[in-house]
């Protein structure tokens, strides 16, 4: 028999909420592994004062109850009153998730991060060392749980995006872990709805109206051309997965790859209705993003500046190119102030963000100047930079970020937009 590569994914179950409930004895002792329901009703929510108190993560008894994600915490008290909410800690969930990690790094030959709770791995069979991709699988997610106490779902298929659909199979499988052997995935994969395609978002929708299909097996006999006239490049992705084809490649050095963009976002602690409060926000996100490139030594042609309105809804998203690449604020603030003035229509601003894209490396080029010395410039920027790595980014700042919009100081004591 030839040997063939099985990849699996594992999602940990409720990850920032299943440490929290880990983290505490007096729930931990009494949690089962193939039990959700001995877990407390607990949620992981952001700061009540501060960020309207949404909910983070949320255990499977709190979701049975009717609590979900980025609901509103008084939302989520009303449909569960004993609701337990703890503030999220980022660096502890960052620190069991590399050791998580790790675990599964050492278990098999390969192994790829794709998220703080989420990992591929892949390995051979048939061979001695894994005669038996399932029992191998199971033991890994008692392993992960007599030692971190987090519950895992595992999915196993030929490739990495089959495996990521058979991981949600294994979500409402008994015993977490489900297998899609090469001559089944088809059989498995056609019957699910196409809303239950991985990647998709919003192009389901588009499957749906455009082609009628309600399978992932109806998005598999739409000819191919027909998908990429209305999709785009997407469209042969889209028919390759329906399919049951993924190409995606390996990549241990995945998380040290050169950047394709760089972004940042944050939710205010208010709507803000004012112009020159959201402008302290956007030049506070705009130096984060512009430093992280510096440091990376690229610099991007496109900047962008998108908004989302009060109540987290509505907003926009534009972006624009500029001539030279750059990384450097007072080069890119303006493009950025000249895109929020043509399309907010001053509507109060709960969630600004700032991107970067279109990179090269930063010593690709450097566009001299007649009225600016840019090499000193340069060098300005590279004194900022190494004070922040020793002594934070809060050693120097702008002085509009002392102004009551500022949000830099508080953003200097969290990991991820939160509390460490």
């Amino acid at each position: 028999m030839a040997i063939e590569w099985i990849v699996g994914h594992i999602d940990m179950q409720s990850f920032y909420a299943s440490v929290e409930i880990a983290s505490n004895s007096r729930w931990a002792d009494r949690r089962q592994l193939e039990v959700d329901h001995t877990d407390p009703p607990l949620a992981v929510t952001g700061d009540p004062k501060r960020r309207s108190g949404i909910v983070l993560a949320a255990s499977p008894t709190a979701k049975h109850a009717g609590v979900d994600t980025a609901m509103r915490l008084g939302e989520a008290l009303k449909v569960c009153p004993r609701l337990i909410t703890v503030r999220p800690r980022m660096q502890l969930y960052l620190d069991v998730s590399v050791r998580i990690h790790e675990t599964v790094r050492m278990t098999f030959p390969l192994y790829e991060p794709f998220s703080v709770d989420e990992c591929f791995f892949a390995l051979p069979w048939p061979s001695e060392l894994f005669p038996d991709p399932v029992a191998v699988a199971r033991e890994l997610r008692e392993r992960i749980w007599d030692q971190f106490r987090i519950r895992c779902r595992i999915g196993l298929a030929p490739n990495k995006w089959c495996a990521k659909m058979a991981n949600k199979r294994a979500k409402k499988t008994p015993g977490g872990v489900v297998w899609w052997p090469k001559d089944r995935v088809l059989d498995e994969l056609h019957p699910l709805p196409v809303t239950e395609m991985w990647g998709l978002r919003r192009r389901a929708e588009v499957l749906q109206e455009r082609f009628g299909c309600q399978t992932i097996g109806d998005v598999a006999r739409v000819p191919v051309g027909r998908l990429r006239a209305v999709c785009g490049v997407w469209g042969e992705v889209i028919h390759r997965w329906a399919n049951g084809i993924d190409y995606s490649d390996f990549n241990p050095d995945t998380m040290r790859v050169p950047h394709q963009g760089f972004s940042n976002r944050m939710t205010l602690p208010r709507d803000y209705y004012e112009r020159r409060d959201v402008m302290v926000v956007l030049l506070e996100l705009l130096d984060e993003v512009c430093e992280r490139a510096r440091r990376a030594g690229q610099a991007g042609r496109r900047v962008g500046i998108g908004m989302t309105y009060e109540g987290l809804t509505g907003g926009f998203y534009r972006a624009k190119t500029i001539p030279q690449p750059s990384n450097r604020p007072e080069e890119l603030y303006p493009t950025l102030v000249a895109l929020l003035d043509r399309h907010w229509d001053g509507s109060g601003v709960r969630a600004v963000s700032v991107s970067l894209d279109m990179l090269m490396q930063d010593t690709t080029a450097i566009q001299l100047s007649l009225l600016e010395d840019v090499p000193r410039r340069k060098r300005y920027w590279q004194a900022v930079d190494a004070v922040h790595s020793r002594f934070g980014e809060t050693a120097v700042m702008r002085a509009s970020s002392l102004l009551p919009a500022g949000q830099i100081r508080e953003r200097s004591q969290k990991i991820g937009g939160h509390w460490a």
